[in-house]
Protein backbone atom coordinates (compact mmCIF):
# COMPACT_ATOMS: atom_id res chain seq x y z
CA UNK A 1 0.00 0.00 0.00
CA UNK A 2 1.29 3.49 -0.98
CA UNK A 3 1.84 6.13 1.82
CA UNK A 4 0.99 9.22 1.07
CA UNK A 5 3.73 11.74 1.26
CA UNK A 6 3.67 14.61 4.49
CA UNK A 7 3.26 18.03 3.41
CA UNK A 8 5.79 20.32 5.61
CA UNK A 9 3.58 22.22 8.05
CA UNK A 10 5.28 25.41 7.01
CA UNK A 11 4.18 24.93 3.78
CA UNK A 12 0.67 24.47 4.81
CA UNK A 13 0.93 27.38 7.16
CA UNK A 14 2.41 29.92 4.01
CA UNK A 15 -0.42 28.45 1.48
CA UNK A 16 -3.12 29.74 4.43
CA UNK A 17 -1.25 32.91 5.22
CA UNK A 18 -1.46 33.41 1.01
CA UNK A 19 -5.09 32.13 0.96
CA UNK A 20 -6.13 34.47 3.63
CA UNK A 21 -4.08 37.60 2.08
CA UNK A 22 -5.75 36.60 -1.37
CA UNK A 23 -9.18 36.61 0.47
CA UNK A 24 -8.55 39.78 2.35
CA UNK A 25 -7.61 41.75 -0.55
CA UNK A 26 -10.64 40.48 -2.58
CA UNK A 27 -12.82 42.02 0.34
CA UNK A 28 -10.80 45.11 -0.08
CA UNK A 29 -11.48 45.19 -3.68
CA UNK A 30 -15.01 44.72 -3.47
CA UNK A 31 -15.44 46.91 -0.03
CA UNK A 32 -13.27 49.90 -2.14
CA UNK A 33 -15.31 49.50 -5.21
CA UNK A 34 -18.50 49.96 -3.52
CA UNK A 35 -17.24 53.23 -2.01
CA UNK A 36 -16.40 53.70 -5.79
CA UNK A 37 -19.77 52.95 -7.21
CA UNK A 38 -22.06 55.08 -4.77
CA UNK A 39 -19.08 57.74 -4.50
CA UNK A 40 -22.17 60.75 -4.73
CA UNK A 41 -23.79 59.27 -1.68
CA UNK A 42 -20.67 59.39 0.17
CA UNK A 43 -19.67 62.64 -1.34
CA UNK A 44 -23.08 63.69 0.35
CA UNK A 45 -22.19 62.20 3.59
CA UNK A 46 -18.56 63.11 4.13
CA UNK A 47 -19.52 66.83 5.61
CA UNK A 48 -21.94 64.42 8.29
CA UNK A 49 -18.91 62.44 9.19
CA UNK A 50 -16.32 65.22 9.46
CA UNK A 51 -19.42 66.92 11.59
CA UNK A 52 -19.48 64.48 14.05
CA UNK A 53 -15.38 63.77 13.66
CA UNK A 54 -15.02 66.96 15.13
CA UNK A 55 -17.47 67.94 17.67
CA UNK A 56 -18.54 64.73 18.72
CA UNK A 57 -15.33 62.28 18.58
CA UNK A 58 -12.59 64.82 19.22
CA UNK A 59 -13.74 66.42 22.64
CA UNK A 60 -14.38 62.82 23.85
CA UNK A 61 -10.65 63.14 25.62
CA UNK A 62 -12.62 65.42 28.03
CA UNK A 63 -14.11 62.52 29.30
CA UNK A 64 -10.93 61.80 31.56
CA UNK A 65 -12.12 65.27 33.69
CA UNK A 66 -14.17 62.38 35.64
CA UNK A 67 -11.46 61.11 37.24
CA UNK A 68 -9.66 64.68 37.80
CA UNK A 69 -10.34 67.55 39.91
CA UNK A 70 -10.57 70.35 37.30
CA UNK A 71 -8.95 73.50 37.83
CA UNK A 72 -9.36 76.08 35.04
CA UNK A 73 -5.73 77.41 35.52
CA UNK A 74 -4.10 74.35 34.31
CA UNK A 75 -7.08 72.67 31.99
CA UNK A 76 -8.45 69.33 31.14
CA UNK A 77 -5.21 67.85 30.66
CA UNK A 78 -2.68 69.57 33.07
CA UNK A 79 -5.89 69.37 36.28
CA UNK A 80 -4.54 66.64 38.96
CA UNK A 81 -6.14 63.35 38.58
CA UNK A 82 -7.91 62.19 41.86
CA UNK A 83 -9.18 58.71 40.53
CA UNK A 84 -12.64 57.66 41.63
CA UNK A 85 -13.26 60.62 44.05
CA UNK A 86 -15.70 62.11 42.19
CA UNK A 87 -18.16 58.96 41.40
CA UNK A 88 -17.63 58.51 45.06
CA UNK A 89 -19.00 62.13 45.95
CA UNK A 90 -21.84 61.29 43.02
CA UNK A 91 -22.90 58.02 44.98
CA UNK A 92 -22.97 59.28 48.54
CA UNK A 93 -25.60 61.64 47.82
CA UNK A 94 -28.61 61.24 49.59
CA UNK A 95 -31.30 61.41 47.03
CA UNK A 96 -29.45 60.43 43.78
CA UNK A 97 -31.15 56.96 44.02
CA UNK A 98 -34.90 59.03 44.18
CA UNK A 99 -33.47 60.78 40.99
CA UNK A 100 -32.44 58.15 38.89
CA UNK A 101 -36.14 56.08 40.05
CA UNK A 102 -37.40 59.28 38.63
CA UNK A 103 -35.59 59.38 35.65
CA UNK A 104 -36.30 55.60 34.72
CA UNK A 105 -40.23 55.91 35.65
CA UNK A 106 -40.34 58.72 33.13
CA UNK A 107 -38.76 57.61 30.74
CA UNK A 108 -40.39 54.20 30.48
CA UNK A 109 -43.69 56.59 30.42
CA UNK A 110 -42.32 58.43 27.49
CA UNK A 111 -41.41 55.39 25.74
CA UNK A 112 -44.64 53.45 26.35
CA UNK A 113 -47.17 56.53 25.83
CA UNK A 114 -45.22 59.18 23.70
CA UNK A 115 -43.16 57.19 21.22
CA UNK A 116 -46.51 55.14 19.54
CA UNK A 117 -48.01 58.57 19.34
CA UNK A 118 -46.36 60.07 15.89
CA UNK A 119 -46.83 56.16 14.60
CA UNK A 120 -50.23 56.08 14.57
CA UNK A 121 -50.80 59.67 13.44
CA UNK A 122 -48.77 59.50 10.94
CA UNK A 123 -50.75 56.38 9.92
CA UNK A 124 -54.10 58.14 10.46
CA UNK A 125 -52.33 60.95 8.42
CA UNK A 126 -51.73 58.89 4.92
CA UNK A 127 -55.38 58.32 5.15
CA UNK A 128 -56.72 61.76 4.65
CA UNK A 129 -58.18 62.50 1.05
CA UNK A 130 -58.00 66.13 0.66
CA UNK A 131 -54.57 67.07 0.21
CA UNK A 132 -55.08 70.87 0.92
CA UNK A 133 -56.08 69.64 4.83
CA UNK A 134 -53.88 66.77 5.11
CA UNK A 135 -51.29 69.86 4.61
CA UNK A 136 -53.20 72.34 6.73
CA UNK A 137 -53.48 69.62 9.77
CA UNK A 138 -49.42 68.94 9.08
CA UNK A 139 -48.61 72.57 9.49
CA UNK A 140 -50.77 73.33 12.76
CA UNK A 141 -49.09 69.84 13.98
CA UNK A 142 -45.55 71.56 13.68
CA UNK A 143 -45.74 74.53 15.05
CA UNK A 144 -45.96 73.40 18.67
CA UNK A 145 -42.10 72.43 18.06
CA UNK A 146 -41.05 75.85 17.36
CA UNK A 147 -42.10 76.98 20.42
CA UNK A 148 -39.29 76.85 23.30
CA UNK A 149 -39.61 75.33 26.50
CA UNK A 150 -39.38 78.04 28.70
CA UNK A 151 -42.30 79.64 26.48
CA UNK A 152 -44.48 76.74 26.56
CA UNK A 153 -43.55 75.57 29.86
CA UNK A 154 -44.54 79.25 30.92
CA UNK A 155 -48.11 78.72 28.92
CA UNK A 156 -48.76 75.56 30.88
CA UNK A 157 -48.10 76.96 34.38
CA UNK A 158 -50.65 79.96 33.19
CA UNK A 159 -52.86 77.79 32.02
CA UNK A 160 -53.01 75.50 35.33
CA UNK A 161 -52.40 78.48 37.57
CA UNK A 162 -54.46 78.01 40.85
CA UNK A 163 -55.12 81.50 40.97
CA UNK A 164 -56.27 82.65 37.69
CA UNK A 165 -55.87 79.32 35.69
CA UNK A 166 -58.08 78.59 32.82
CA UNK A 167 -58.85 75.22 33.89
CA UNK A 168 -59.62 76.40 37.54
CA UNK A 169 -61.94 78.94 36.45
CA UNK A 170 -63.66 76.25 34.18
CA UNK A 171 -63.92 74.14 37.24
CA UNK A 172 -65.00 77.08 39.58
CA UNK A 173 -67.58 77.92 36.72
CA UNK A 174 -69.07 74.23 37.13
CA UNK A 175 -69.01 74.45 41.17
CA UNK A 176 -65.73 72.74 42.11
CA UNK A 177 -63.18 74.26 43.97
CA UNK A 178 -59.72 75.31 42.75
CA UNK A 179 -56.95 72.53 42.86
CA UNK A 180 -53.39 73.62 42.77
CA UNK A 181 -52.10 71.29 39.64
CA UNK A 182 -48.65 72.35 39.48
CA UNK A 183 -47.76 70.92 43.36
CA UNK A 184 -49.77 67.75 43.45
CA UNK A 185 -47.12 65.20 42.29
CA UNK A 186 -49.96 62.82 41.03
CA UNK A 187 -50.67 65.36 38.23
CA UNK A 188 -47.16 65.70 37.22
CA UNK A 189 -46.66 62.88 35.21
CA UNK A 190 -50.22 63.41 33.49
CA UNK A 191 -49.10 66.90 32.74
CA UNK A 192 -45.67 66.11 31.69
CA UNK A 193 -46.77 63.60 29.05
CA UNK A 194 -49.51 65.69 27.88
CA UNK A 195 -47.45 68.72 27.23
CA UNK A 196 -44.25 66.43 24.93
CA UNK A 197 -47.22 65.16 22.98
CA UNK A 198 -48.28 68.42 22.13
CA UNK A 199 -44.94 69.68 21.37
CA UNK A 200 -43.04 66.58 19.75
CA UNK A 201 -46.09 64.57 17.93
CA UNK A 202 -45.81 66.74 14.85
CA UNK A 203 -41.68 66.79 14.61
CA UNK A 204 -41.73 63.36 15.12
CA UNK A 205 -44.34 62.06 12.44
CA UNK A 206 -41.73 63.65 9.52
CA UNK A 207 -39.77 60.16 9.76
CA UNK A 208 -42.93 58.15 9.75
CA UNK A 209 -44.58 60.04 7.12
CA UNK A 210 -41.18 59.67 4.56
CA UNK A 211 -41.33 55.86 5.12
CA UNK A 212 -44.84 56.18 4.72
CA UNK A 213 -44.59 57.76 0.97
CA UNK A 214 -41.68 55.15 0.54
CA UNK A 215 -44.28 52.17 0.51
CA UNK A 216 -45.24 51.07 -3.13
CA UNK A 217 -48.62 52.01 -4.32
CA UNK A 218 -49.54 48.40 -5.83
CA UNK A 219 -49.24 46.90 -2.53
CA UNK A 220 -52.37 49.02 -1.77
CA UNK A 221 -53.80 48.17 -5.24
CA UNK A 222 -53.50 44.36 -4.95
CA UNK A 223 -55.31 44.39 -1.26
CA UNK A 224 -58.08 46.24 -2.19
CA UNK A 225 -58.58 44.29 -5.72
CA UNK A 226 -58.36 41.46 -2.82
CA UNK A 227 -60.91 43.32 -0.86
CA UNK A 228 -58.92 44.33 1.89
CA UNK A 229 -60.38 47.63 3.22
CA UNK A 230 -59.05 51.16 4.93
CA UNK A 231 -58.42 49.41 8.59
CA UNK A 232 -57.06 46.27 6.65
CA UNK A 233 -54.67 48.85 4.57
CA UNK A 234 -53.33 50.47 7.80
CA UNK A 235 -52.97 47.04 9.99
CA UNK A 236 -51.38 44.60 7.32
CA UNK A 237 -49.22 47.19 4.82
CA UNK A 238 -48.97 50.21 5.90
CA UNK A 239 -47.62 49.49 9.79
CA UNK A 240 -45.65 46.32 8.36
CA UNK A 241 -44.09 48.39 5.93
CA UNK A 242 -43.06 51.14 8.44
CA UNK A 243 -42.07 48.26 10.78
CA UNK A 244 -37.98 48.73 10.52
CA UNK A 245 -38.09 52.52 10.67
CA UNK A 246 -40.32 52.16 14.10
CA UNK A 247 -37.76 49.35 15.71
CA UNK A 248 -34.82 51.84 14.61
CA UNK A 249 -36.55 54.74 16.55
CA UNK A 250 -37.36 52.52 19.46
CA UNK A 251 -33.64 51.34 20.21
CA UNK A 252 -32.46 54.70 19.23
CA UNK A 253 -35.43 55.76 21.95
CA UNK A 254 -34.34 52.99 24.16
CA UNK A 255 -30.93 54.18 24.30
CA UNK A 256 -31.27 57.67 25.16
CA UNK A 257 -33.00 56.29 28.66
CA UNK A 258 -31.12 57.91 31.07
CA UNK A 259 -32.37 61.18 29.42
CA UNK A 260 -35.49 61.50 31.16
CA UNK A 261 -35.79 65.14 29.58
CA UNK A 262 -34.04 67.79 31.22
CA UNK A 263 -35.69 71.13 29.55
CA UNK A 264 -39.68 70.44 30.02
CA UNK A 265 -39.11 68.88 33.37
CA UNK A 266 -37.08 72.08 34.79
CA UNK A 267 -39.37 74.45 33.12
CA UNK A 268 -42.81 72.35 35.03
CA UNK A 269 -41.35 71.43 38.33
CA UNK A 270 -41.12 73.14 41.71
CA UNK A 271 -39.78 71.81 45.18
CA UNK A 272 -43.05 70.75 45.91
CA UNK A 273 -42.65 67.68 42.93
CA UNK A 274 -38.98 66.59 43.81
CA UNK A 275 -40.47 63.32 44.75
CA UNK A 276 -41.79 62.47 41.32
CA UNK A 277 -39.98 65.01 38.90
CA UNK A 278 -36.88 65.17 40.01
CA UNK A 279 -34.30 63.39 37.28
CA UNK A 280 -30.46 63.25 37.16
CA UNK A 281 -30.09 66.10 35.53
CA UNK A 282 -32.22 68.07 37.41
CA UNK A 283 -30.55 66.71 40.36
CA UNK A 284 -26.97 67.29 39.12
CA UNK A 285 -27.85 70.78 37.64
CA UNK A 286 -29.12 71.90 41.36
CA UNK A 287 -25.45 69.94 43.36
CA UNK A 288 -23.68 71.69 40.11
CA UNK A 289 -25.13 75.40 40.61
CA UNK A 290 -24.49 74.83 44.42
CA UNK A 291 -20.74 73.08 44.21
CA UNK A 292 -17.99 76.04 44.43
CA UNK A 293 -14.17 76.24 43.05
CA UNK A 294 -15.44 74.86 39.55
CA UNK A 295 -15.38 71.23 41.16
CA UNK A 296 -19.02 71.31 39.72
CA UNK A 297 -17.37 70.49 36.37
CA UNK A 298 -15.38 67.04 36.94
CA UNK A 299 -18.39 65.85 38.79
CA UNK A 300 -20.41 66.60 35.70
CA UNK A 301 -18.61 64.92 33.63
CA UNK A 302 -18.80 61.73 35.84
CA UNK A 303 -23.04 61.90 35.86
CA UNK A 304 -22.38 62.01 32.04
CA UNK A 305 -20.10 59.07 31.51
CA UNK A 306 -21.88 56.88 33.98
CA UNK A 307 -25.12 57.80 32.33
CA UNK A 308 -23.98 56.90 28.50
CA UNK A 309 -22.35 53.60 29.91
CA UNK A 310 -26.22 52.62 30.95
CA UNK A 311 -27.88 53.80 27.73
CA UNK A 312 -24.88 52.55 25.68
CA UNK A 313 -26.02 48.94 27.55
CA UNK A 314 -29.73 49.87 26.52
CA UNK A 315 -28.63 50.10 23.24
CA UNK A 316 -26.67 46.83 23.07
CA UNK A 317 -29.55 45.16 24.44
CA UNK A 318 -32.15 46.28 22.76
CA UNK A 319 -30.82 46.36 19.22
CA UNK A 320 -30.36 42.21 20.51
CA UNK A 321 -33.96 41.75 21.76
CA UNK A 322 -35.00 43.42 18.67
CA UNK A 323 -33.06 41.32 15.75
CA UNK A 324 -34.37 38.29 18.39
CA UNK A 325 -37.83 39.31 17.52
CA UNK A 326 -37.58 40.39 14.43
CA UNK A 327 -35.00 38.54 12.66
CA UNK A 328 -33.14 41.94 12.02
CA UNK A 329 -31.03 44.55 13.92
CA UNK A 330 -30.69 48.24 13.26
CA UNK A 331 -27.18 47.84 11.94
CA UNK A 332 -28.47 44.87 8.89
CA UNK A 333 -32.00 46.23 7.86
CA UNK A 334 -31.51 46.12 3.79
Amino acid sequence: MKRERAVPAAAVSASQREETKRKNTGRWNKFWGKVWRFRHIYLMLLPVVIFYIVYCYVPMYGVILAWKEWRPKYGIIGSPWIGWENFQTLFSQPDLLRAIRNTFIISLLRLGICFPVPIIVAILLNELMGKRFKKAVQTCMYLPNFISWVILGGLVKMLLAMDDGLFNNIIVAFGGSRVSFLTNQGAFYPILLLTEIWKGTGWGTIIYTAAISGIDPTLYEAAKIDGCKRIGLMVHITFPMIMPVCTVMFIMQLANIMNAGFDPIYNLYNPYLYGTADIIDTYIYRLFTEKTGGGGYALSTAVNLFKSVINFAFLIAGNVITKKINGYSMFTID
